[in-house]
């Protein structure tokens, strides 16, 4: 097993080390293995080192049903205008999302990287904060997988492609075993598996209230999937936010004040900030989770506000994966 850390790329590597060099003593002071890339903008292979790069996330694009579907009513009720539509997803047409993907799937095939990420997942502003988005996980499903195969049929890449679950209703919270069995359908790609997010899926739960309680919850729910063989990667971080999310669901008018999408959208960041913080986990023995994912890569992703404070959480939660 593999134990990397995430950072963005543009292609500096992200917001807190100097350069690569620095990157690279980072990692070693942790004994860590490489990074989990997450590529902002475009840039050459040439630009990174090779040899760091662990994994590749791929960008997430929230609202994607009514740009997919091309349904300019609803983009302009979301949006505004079509300037800001535009600057949202790089583009007025479905193509500039999957030359998004294309040239970062060719990325992580030029640097001969093992996995990349998805989040198959929709959702919309109105229902941010009541989580009652009105439709189905096999509708969002879909959108993604026509996405993917569009960006998969024009790629270099044959490495593993691995769906990550998040905790939105209506989207692939691995609820059940026929949401991933849905995708092996419907995504044209053999190699592909699952990225398990710890902290995503206690979001799911608003009963739990402790470390202990929380990984003793995962283990079971994994169990009760019967995915744990799908799992090539796992997201470890540490979500207690279950208080917090019933109160969001009372919220009324969220977004009263906001003057534009953008002010709506800082709003809505710190909403999901909030329930999803990458907070490490402090005490818990992590030891019968990494067991039941028997991941080959285990991602340490955690909030990186200072180097200082990353680095406690790393050796905090590192410490509790020891001996794995």
């Amino acid at each position: 097993m593999k134990q990397l850390l995430n950072i963005t790329v543009n292609p500096a590597p992200g917001h807190l080390l100097k350069d690569w060099s620095e990157a690279r003593e980072w990692l070693s002071r942790w004994s860590f293995d490489g990074f989990e890339y997450a590529p902002h903008g475009l840039w050459a292979k040439e630009s990174v080192p090779a040899d760091l790069a662990g994994g590749l996330h791929l960008t997430f694009f929230p609202i994607l049903t009514p740009f997919w579907r091309q349904d300019w009513p609803q983009l302009l009720k979301i949006f505004g205008d079509r300037q800001t539509v535009e600057h949202f997803y790089g583009g007025l047409e479905p193509q500039c999302l999957v030359d998004t993907y294309v040239h970062q799937l060719n990325l992580a095939a030029d640097l001969n990287i093992p996995y990349v990420v998805f989040h198959p997942v929709t959702c919309d502003m109105d229902n941010l904060f009541t989580q009652a988005f009105p439709w189905h996980w096999r509708e969002t499903l879909e959108v993604c997988a026509e996405l993917l195969n569009a960006a998969l049929a024009q790629s270099r890449y044959k490495g593993k492609l691995l769906f990550e679950n998040l905790w939105w209703p209506g989207s692939f919270r691995l609820d059940d075993r026929q949401e991933y069995d849905t995708l092996r359908q419907l995504v044209n790609h053999d190699n592909c598996g699952l990225c398990f997010d710890s902290g995503h899926r206690m979001a799911t739960n608003t009963t739990l209230r402790n470390e202990s309680d929380g990984v003793a919850w995962l283990v079971q729910e994994l169990k009760r999937l019967d995915l744990s063989q799908e799992i090539h990667a796992l997201h470890l971080n540490c979500s207690l936010s279950g208080d917090y999310i019933e109160q969001a669901k009372r919220r009324s008018e969220p977004y009263k004040g906001c003057a534009d999408f953008w002010y709506e959208l800082e709003v809505a960041l710190k909403h999901v900030s909030t329930i999803d913080g990458h907070h490490p986990f402090t005490e818990a023995n992590l030891r019968p989770l990494v067991e039941a994912c028997e991941p080959d890569h285990l991602v340490h992703e955690l909030a990186q506000h200072s180097l200082q404070g990353w680095g406690e959480a790393i050796e905090q939660q590192r410490t509790l994966v020891l001996p794995c």
